[in-house]
């Protein structure tokens, strides 16, 4: 492919161990970088491709959360748009962990 102008992926990265998911996060950096592409990618697993994402929208139970990882990936946000709690949580490299807690209300 020469010059794209979008790249869309459907889960990339799903089951590759970590150091194939860095490898292919890596790979389409790359390919954004050097050709300008936008890329609209699918993943249940934000953390490989975390430092490299400007924009998340989330789609949950007919409702939509779109913004900077920042603005959406936070329990208030996920906890809404699930209509259940939801902990957001920062682990000491930067990364992301998200527990849900069905059954709870809240």
């Amino acid at each position: 492919m020469t010059d794209p102008r979008i790249l869309i992926l459907d889960e990339p990265l799903d089951s590759l161990d970590l150091a194939n998911q860095q490898a292919i996060a890596g790979i389409i950096r790359r390919i954004a970088r050097e050709t300008g592409a936008a890329v609209l990618l699918v993943a249940h697993d934000v953390n490989p491709i975390l430092s490299s994402i400007d924009r998340v929208v989330y789609i949950a139970r007919g409702h939509v959360a779109v913004g900077t990882p920042a603005e959406v990936i936070t329990s208030e946000t996920l906890s809404k748009l699930y209509n259940s709690p939801v902990e957001v949580m920062r682990s000491h490299d930067g990364g992301l962990v998200v527990v849900g807690h069905p059954g709870r209300s809240i």
